[in-house]
């Protein structure tokens, strides 16, 4: 892929966690038969951890701002803690919460990256179809 056609690195993340996100709301139980055990309790609650990431998905793509990206790395920071915690103290579920743990930091650690250096995370330019113009980081036209 040339510089003119570069996809931002929080553009395929925000899809890949829209795909995520229906994913675990649409099929819980068999995300959790493939990783852990089905409880009634972990299909609840990866019903709403599906939900939020749909929205976040949405959020982010509708405006990928870095303000946007923050508070969504922070959401998927705290997301990871919580996930260690239940790790901590539930033994039958900790191989399902250190995977999502790891999810979740993985997320993270894109969002942070493309917020604080946008042009290092979406390639060098972009161009905008029809408008004959290029965003890069000089801001100039093309």
């Amino acid at each position: 892929m040339d510089a003119t056609t570069a996809v931002p690195v929080w553009h395929t993340s925000a899809i890949a966690r829209l795909v995520w996100g229906g994913t675990l709301s649409a099929v819980p139980r068999r995300v959790l038969r493939r990783l852990g055990r089905p409880t009634g309790l972990a299909v609840a609650t990866l019903r709403v951890l599906g939900v939020r990431h749909l929205a976040q998905a949405a959020l982010t793509l509708r405006r990928p701002t870095p303000a946007v990206l923050t508070v969504g790395a922070a959401a998927d920071g705290l997301h990871a803690l919580t996930a260690v915690a239940l790790a901590g103290v539930d033994r039958r579920q900790r191989r399902l919460a250190l995977l999502d743990t790891a999810i979740a930091g993985g997320w993270m650690l894109l969002d942070l990256g493309a917020a604080r250096h946008p042009r290092r995370w979406t390639g060098r330019r972009t161009r905008l179809r029809g408008l004959g113009q290029v965003r890069s980081g000089r801001g100039g036209r093309r």
